[in-house]
């Protein structure tokens, strides 16, 4: 099922980590291009919030989600292993509520997309920011971050 338009919209403003990790991405787009290219993601180059990052394999026909890097904050939260699983093969729970919706939410929409999901007393809210990149004629990976809350 695919996401109706405007799923998973960017709120005015951000977290400070996401908004960074979106500068980030902002800044790899060569000339009018609305989105940057796979191959010029390096989440190394920003080591203060690499921890916080991801990046996920874009598959088609049929649509499929591959983490395949996962920075260290968001495997301890989660708990569990994730380079190599696809998000259909996870848990969904913190910090991955809605991640396959939200993924197919910024394919389809080829820009960036925010979750945030609030708890009272625990200790369990972040948000999530899915960032699209191109290559090979589509929408290819996704560079992600989480911030807890």
């Amino acid at each position: 099922m695919k996401p109706a338009v405007n799923a998973f919209p960017m709120p005015d403003k951000v977290e400070s980590a996401l908004g960074r990790v979106q500068s980030y991405w902002q800044s790899l787009r060569r000339g009018e291009n609305d989105i940057p290219f796979s191959d010029d993601v390096d989440p190394s180059r920003v080591p203060e919030l690499e921890d916080q990052m991801m990046l996920v394999t874009v598959f088609e026909n049929p649509e499929r989600f591959r983490f395949e890097t996962v920075g260290t904050h968001i495997l301890r939260y989660y708990g569990v292993s994730l380079p190599g699983k696809f998000s259909d093969e996870v848990e969904e729970r913190p910090p991955f509520d809605s991640f396959t919706q939200q993924c197919t939410a910024t394919v389809a929409q080829r820009a960036p997309t925010h979750y945030r999901f609030e708890t009272s007393g625990l200790n369990t809210g972040y948000a999530r920011i899915l960032l699209p990149t191109w290559g090979d004629g589509h929408v290819m990976m996704l560079l992600g971050a989480v911030a807890r809350l």
